[in-house]
Protein backbone atom coordinates (compact mmCIF):
# COMPACT_ATOMS: atom_id res chain seq x y z
CA UNK A 1 0.00 0.00 0.00
CA UNK A 2 1.34 3.15 -0.94
CA UNK A 3 1.84 6.11 1.88
CA UNK A 4 -0.11 9.29 1.13
CA UNK A 5 2.13 12.07 0.56
CA UNK A 6 1.96 14.61 2.84
CA UNK A 7 2.77 18.33 4.02
CA UNK A 8 4.09 20.13 7.02
CA UNK A 9 2.24 23.41 8.72
CA UNK A 10 3.56 24.56 11.72
CA UNK A 11 2.75 28.09 14.17
CA UNK A 12 6.49 28.91 15.32
CA UNK A 13 5.85 30.93 18.82
CA UNK A 14 5.80 28.42 21.41
CA UNK A 15 5.48 25.44 18.50
CA UNK A 16 9.00 25.44 17.39
CA UNK A 17 10.53 27.55 19.78
CA UNK A 18 10.68 27.55 23.72
CA UNK A 19 10.51 30.68 25.74
CA UNK A 20 13.03 32.07 28.24
CA UNK A 21 12.85 35.32 29.41
CA UNK A 22 9.81 36.22 27.43
CA UNK A 23 12.26 35.63 24.35
CA UNK A 24 11.35 32.80 21.86
CA UNK A 25 14.47 30.27 22.20
CA UNK A 26 15.18 27.91 18.74
CA UNK A 27 15.29 24.19 19.92
CA UNK A 28 17.75 22.91 17.35
CA UNK A 29 16.12 19.19 18.38
CA UNK A 30 13.39 20.66 16.18
CA UNK A 31 15.61 22.22 13.43
CA UNK A 32 17.24 18.93 12.79
CA UNK A 33 13.34 17.28 12.01
CA UNK A 34 12.88 20.48 9.36
CA UNK A 35 15.85 19.10 7.65
CA UNK A 36 14.81 15.94 7.42
CA UNK A 37 11.41 16.73 6.30
CA UNK A 38 13.22 18.50 4.23
CA UNK A 39 15.22 15.39 2.82
CA UNK A 40 11.86 13.41 2.29
CA UNK A 41 10.86 16.42 0.08
CA UNK A 42 7.85 17.22 1.99
CA UNK A 43 6.82 20.68 1.30
CA UNK A 44 6.75 23.25 4.70
CA UNK A 45 5.24 26.20 5.45
CA UNK A 46 5.00 28.24 8.69
CA UNK A 47 1.53 29.47 9.76
CA UNK A 48 2.42 31.89 12.07
CA UNK A 49 1.25 35.84 13.88
CA UNK A 50 4.97 36.70 13.72
CA UNK A 51 6.00 39.00 11.36
CA UNK A 52 8.09 37.68 8.07
CA UNK A 53 10.95 39.79 9.17
CA UNK A 54 10.91 38.41 12.96
CA UNK A 55 10.93 34.95 11.22
CA UNK A 56 13.70 35.34 8.57
CA UNK A 57 15.97 37.46 11.16
CA UNK A 58 16.04 35.48 14.14
CA UNK A 59 14.28 32.21 13.33
CA UNK A 60 16.23 31.14 10.09
CA UNK A 61 19.19 32.79 11.75
CA UNK A 62 19.42 29.04 13.16
CA UNK A 63 19.46 26.89 9.98
CA UNK A 64 21.36 26.30 6.79
CA UNK A 65 20.32 28.30 3.62
CA UNK A 66 19.37 25.27 1.81
CA UNK A 67 16.36 24.61 4.36
CA UNK A 68 16.27 28.26 4.82
CA UNK A 69 14.94 28.47 1.11
CA UNK A 70 13.07 25.60 1.37
CA UNK A 71 10.59 26.74 4.00
CA UNK A 72 7.81 29.11 3.23
CA UNK A 73 6.65 32.11 5.76
CA UNK A 74 2.85 32.81 5.74
CA UNK A 75 3.23 35.72 8.40
CA UNK A 76 0.62 38.08 10.40
CA UNK A 77 -2.19 35.46 9.57
CA UNK A 78 -1.12 35.01 6.15
CA UNK A 79 -1.41 38.92 5.34
CA UNK A 80 2.48 39.12 4.48
CA UNK A 81 4.41 36.20 3.49
CA UNK A 82 7.71 34.78 2.09
CA UNK A 83 8.01 32.91 -1.26
CA UNK A 84 10.09 32.71 -4.45
CA UNK A 85 12.52 34.89 -2.60
CA UNK A 86 10.41 38.32 -2.06
CA UNK A 87 8.14 39.48 0.38
CA UNK A 88 4.37 39.12 -0.94
CA UNK A 89 1.71 41.47 0.88
CA UNK A 90 -2.00 40.33 1.09
CA UNK A 91 -4.06 43.42 -0.94
CA UNK A 92 -7.03 44.49 1.67
CA UNK A 93 -8.94 47.04 1.52
CA UNK A 94 -8.79 50.99 2.23
CA UNK A 95 -10.78 50.83 5.06
CA UNK A 96 -9.12 47.88 6.84
CA UNK A 97 -6.11 49.63 6.72
CA UNK A 98 -6.69 53.15 7.81
CA UNK A 99 -9.06 51.66 10.86
CA UNK A 100 -6.00 50.15 11.59
CA UNK A 101 -3.71 52.59 12.38
CA UNK A 102 -6.17 54.92 14.06
CA UNK A 103 -6.94 51.92 15.97
CA UNK A 104 -3.37 51.52 16.95
CA UNK A 105 -2.91 54.76 18.10
CA UNK A 106 -6.27 54.56 20.25
CA UNK A 107 -5.06 51.13 21.68
CA UNK A 108 -1.39 52.28 22.48
CA UNK A 109 -2.65 55.60 23.91
CA UNK A 110 -4.98 54.06 26.32
CA UNK A 111 -3.23 51.08 27.51
CA UNK A 112 0.11 53.40 27.75
CA UNK A 113 -2.38 55.98 30.14
CA UNK A 114 -4.19 53.29 32.25
CA UNK A 115 -1.20 51.30 33.15
CA UNK A 116 1.40 54.50 33.40
CA UNK A 117 3.48 52.38 30.86
CA UNK A 118 5.88 54.51 28.10
CA UNK A 119 5.31 52.17 24.93
CA UNK A 120 8.84 50.10 23.11
CA UNK A 121 8.39 49.39 19.68
CA UNK A 122 10.74 46.46 18.88
CA UNK A 123 11.75 42.76 17.87
CA UNK A 124 13.28 42.12 20.88
CA UNK A 125 11.95 42.17 24.96
CA UNK A 126 12.31 45.42 26.70
CA UNK A 127 14.60 45.90 30.15
CA UNK A 128 11.98 47.34 32.18
CA UNK A 129 8.24 47.72 32.64
CA UNK A 130 7.09 48.43 28.86
CA UNK A 131 3.80 48.40 26.58
CA UNK A 132 6.10 46.23 24.17
CA UNK A 133 4.60 46.72 20.52
CA UNK A 134 6.14 43.89 18.05
CA UNK A 135 6.95 45.69 14.56
CA UNK A 136 3.73 44.71 12.25
CA UNK A 137 2.60 45.23 8.39
CA UNK A 138 -0.90 44.52 8.86
CA UNK A 139 -1.52 43.59 12.26
CA UNK A 140 -1.15 44.84 15.76
CA UNK A 141 0.71 43.20 18.48
CA UNK A 142 1.38 43.84 21.98
CA UNK A 143 3.70 41.20 23.69
CA UNK A 144 3.45 40.32 27.28
CA UNK A 145 5.65 40.79 29.63
CA UNK A 146 4.53 38.70 32.76
CA UNK A 147 7.60 39.70 35.09
CA UNK A 148 5.91 43.15 35.16
CA UNK A 149 2.62 41.95 35.59
CA UNK A 150 2.02 43.01 31.78
CA UNK A 151 -0.14 40.12 29.99
CA UNK A 152 -2.30 39.96 27.00
CA UNK A 153 -5.65 39.77 28.94
CA UNK A 154 -5.13 42.48 31.44
CA UNK A 155 -4.76 44.66 27.37
CA UNK A 156 -7.76 42.99 26.03
CA UNK A 157 -9.80 44.03 28.68
CA UNK A 158 -8.29 47.67 28.47
CA UNK A 159 -9.18 47.98 25.21
CA UNK A 160 -12.68 46.09 24.50
CA UNK A 161 -15.04 49.49 24.43
CA UNK A 162 -12.55 50.70 21.84
CA UNK A 163 -12.22 47.59 19.71
CA UNK A 164 -16.59 47.01 19.71
CA UNK A 165 -15.97 50.57 17.77
CA UNK A 166 -13.93 48.95 15.45
CA UNK A 167 -15.78 45.33 15.44
CA UNK A 168 -16.96 45.10 11.93
CA UNK A 169 -13.34 45.33 10.43
CA UNK A 170 -11.17 44.65 13.32
CA UNK A 171 -10.80 41.44 15.70
CA UNK A 172 -8.77 39.92 18.69
CA UNK A 173 -7.07 36.72 19.37
CA UNK A 174 -5.06 36.52 22.80
CA UNK A 175 -2.55 34.04 23.74
CA UNK A 176 -0.31 33.61 26.53
CA UNK A 177 2.45 35.28 24.21
CA UNK A 178 0.71 38.16 22.90
CA UNK A 179 -2.70 40.37 21.74
CA UNK A 180 -3.24 40.46 18.40
CA UNK A 181 -5.82 42.73 16.52
CA UNK A 182 -6.15 41.61 12.59
CA UNK A 183 -9.18 42.34 10.08
CA UNK A 184 -11.81 40.28 10.95
CA UNK A 185 -11.87 37.66 7.80
CA UNK A 186 -8.05 36.61 9.07
CA UNK A 187 -7.11 33.81 10.68
CA UNK A 188 -5.05 30.88 10.49
CA UNK A 189 -7.69 29.28 8.76
CA UNK A 190 -6.94 31.36 5.91
CA UNK A 191 -3.60 31.64 6.16
CA UNK A 192 -3.35 27.36 5.88
CA UNK A 193 -5.76 27.70 2.75
CA UNK A 194 -2.91 30.13 1.43
CA UNK A 195 0.27 28.18 1.89
CA UNK A 196 -1.93 24.85 0.81
CA UNK A 197 -2.36 26.60 -2.39
CA UNK A 198 1.18 27.95 -2.86
CA UNK A 199 3.12 24.70 -1.33
CA UNK A 200 0.87 22.32 -3.26
CA UNK A 201 -0.24 23.87 -6.53
CA UNK A 202 -0.83 20.57 -8.45
CA UNK A 203 -3.14 19.49 -5.68
CA UNK A 204 -0.90 16.47 -4.88
CA UNK A 205 -0.65 16.47 -0.88
CA UNK A 206 -3.24 14.36 0.28
CA UNK A 207 -2.52 14.69 4.38
CA UNK A 208 -1.40 17.96 5.82
CA UNK A 209 0.29 17.70 9.84
CA UNK A 210 -0.44 21.18 11.23
CA UNK A 211 1.44 21.75 15.00
CA UNK A 212 0.28 24.65 16.98
CA UNK A 213 -0.15 25.70 21.09
CA UNK A 214 -3.08 27.90 20.96
CA UNK A 215 -6.92 27.90 20.04
CA UNK A 216 -6.23 29.80 17.11
CA UNK A 217 -3.68 27.80 15.28
CA UNK A 218 -6.40 24.55 15.80
CA UNK A 219 -8.12 26.76 13.04
CA UNK A 220 -5.45 25.32 10.53
CA UNK A 221 -7.45 22.24 10.69
CA UNK A 222 -10.90 23.99 9.17
CA UNK A 223 -9.11 24.83 5.84
CA UNK A 224 -11.02 23.93 3.08
CA UNK A 225 -8.89 23.22 0.11
CA UNK A 226 -6.36 20.18 2.18
CA UNK A 227 -7.15 17.51 4.86
CA UNK A 228 -5.19 18.48 7.86
CA UNK A 229 -4.60 16.83 10.79
CA UNK A 230 -4.42 19.19 13.53
CA UNK A 231 -1.69 18.63 16.69
CA UNK A 232 -2.11 21.27 19.81
CA UNK A 233 1.27 20.75 21.27
CA UNK A 234 1.49 22.49 24.79
CA UNK A 235 3.71 25.27 24.52
CA UNK A 236 7.60 25.29 24.63
CA UNK A 237 6.70 21.31 24.33
CA UNK A 238 9.06 20.95 21.59
CA UNK A 239 10.04 17.27 23.03
CA UNK A 240 6.34 16.15 22.26
CA UNK A 241 6.11 17.88 18.87
CA UNK A 242 9.80 16.21 18.32
CA UNK A 243 8.42 12.76 19.36
CA UNK A 244 5.53 13.38 16.65
CA UNK A 245 7.50 14.20 13.91
CA UNK A 246 9.44 11.28 14.25
CA UNK A 247 6.43 9.27 14.25
CA UNK A 248 5.23 10.41 11.09
CA UNK A 249 8.32 10.11 9.09
CA UNK A 250 8.64 6.58 10.32
CA UNK A 251 5.38 6.04 9.10
CA UNK A 252 3.42 5.87 11.99
CA UNK A 253 -0.38 6.56 12.30
CA UNK A 254 -1.92 8.59 14.78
Amino acid sequence: MLKPKIGFLFDVDGTLTTFKRNDSVVDLLIINDLELIRKKKHPIGLVTGRGVDWVRNFFFNHINETLREYILIFGEYGLVNWYKGKKIRKQIKKEIKENLFLAKDEFTKEICEYLELESYVSYVAPDKRSLWIEPKELMITYRSLPFFGLIPERFLKIINPILEKYSDTLKAYVSEQALDILPVKESKKTAAEKAIRILDPNKEIELWYAFGDSESDEDMALARNGNVKFFKIETSMTSDLHRIIQKILAGGTF
